[in-house]
Formats: C-alpha cells, sequence, structure tokens
C-alpha cells in the first residue's frame, strides 16, 4: 500500500506543471502540423524551388519564435513582478501579497498561492514581534521609573526584576502558543 501511495506521489504530482508543459507542447505540435499542411498545400501549387524552400523555413522559425514569445512570457513574465513585490516586502511592507493574471501558467498560479500563506504567517509574525517588543518595553519603563525614585531597596528593584523577568517568560509562551 505505501509503494503505491509513493509511485501516486512520483507520477502524479505537480498535476498542474505537467498540464502547462502539456499545454505548451499541444500548441507546439499543432501549428507545426498546420504548418506541415500548409507546406504540402503551396508546394503543390507551386513549383518547388529555393523560393519554396525559403517559405517553409521562415514559416518554421514564426512558429518557433511566437510560441517563444507567448510562452515565456506566461512563464516567465511573472517572476518580474514576483521580484519587485519581494523587494517591497523585503523593506517593510509585510501586508503585500501576490497577484497573477489569469493567463499566467497554472504551475506558476498555484506557486504562488502557496507563497501568499507564507507571507500571511511572516505578516502574523512580524506582528507578534512588535506587540511583545511594546509590551517588554512597557514593563522596561516601569523598572525605569522604580529605579529612578529616589528611596528603592535592593529588595524592591530585585522584586521588580524578577517581575519583569516573569512577565517577558509568559508573554515569550503566549505568542508561541498563538501559532
Amino acid at each position: 500500500m505505501e509503494k503505491k501511495l509513493k509511485v501516486r506521489q512520483k507520477y502524479f504530482a505537480l498535476n498542474e506543471l505537467r498540464f502547462s508543459i502539456a499545454h505548451l507542447v499541444l500548441w507546439a505540435l499543432l501549428s507545426v502540423a498546420f504548418f506541415t499542411y500548409m507546406a504540402i498545400e503551396i508546394g503543390e501549387k507551386i513549383e518547388r524551388s529555393p523560393v519554396y524552400f525559403i517559405i517553409v523555413v521562415i514559416g518554421y522559425a514564426l512558429i518557433v519564435i511566437i510560441l517563444t514569445l507567448v510562452f515565456t512570457h506566461r512563464f516567465l513574465g511573472p517572476f518580474e513582478r514576483l521580484k519587485t513585490e519581494l523587494k517591497l516586502i523585503r523593506t517593510g511592507s509585510h501586508h503585500r501579497r501576490f497577484h497573477v493574471r489569469t493567463k499566467d501558467d497554472f504551475y506558476l498560479r498555484s506557486f504562488i498561492t502557496e507563497v501568499n500563506k507564507v507571507l500571511e504567517g511572516l505578516e502574523e509574525i512580524t506582528g507578534s514581534k512588535e506587540e511583545l517588543h511594546k509590551k517588554i518595553n512597557s514593563e522596561l519603563s516601569n523598572i525605569k521609573t522604580i529605579i529612578e525614585r529616589k528611596e528603592i531597596s535592593k529588595e524592591e528593584l530585585t522584586e521588580a526584576v524578577i517581575s519583569f523577568n516573569k512577565r517577558v517568560e509568559d508573554l515569550l509562551r503566549e505568542s508561541t502558543k498563538n501559532k
């Protein structure tokens, strides 16, 4: 049973990527088949000469160029946008999310969905960290106020520091529990 599961994972994983590649291959085959048919039809009507050869070569070159432009735009075009978004996220805009166009590649769309989930987690962690930082600063302000009093005993200060340490530990435990 476990062996069958591994086989399924090996051959049936990455369905979106396989579909994208199959889509590319299908369009390439259909384009070449159509142009081959057209080339045969043209070849029957005109004499096979260097002009005919040039037309066929230019036709196949156009197919390759057009398919390359279309599919690289669908596969690679979004990466430039993602790169720009990542730069903005690195500068601190953790609320940003990646967006894909409807004509972008299927596999890329599923990848971006997963990346957006990671970004949501990052934003949550950042928010928790900032909240923890505020609470610790508040506790430190309380200790500073105690220290600034002129008449403070060593026991009071020790008690304040122990209380601060306990409060920080509680805050850390609370922040890790929420994840």
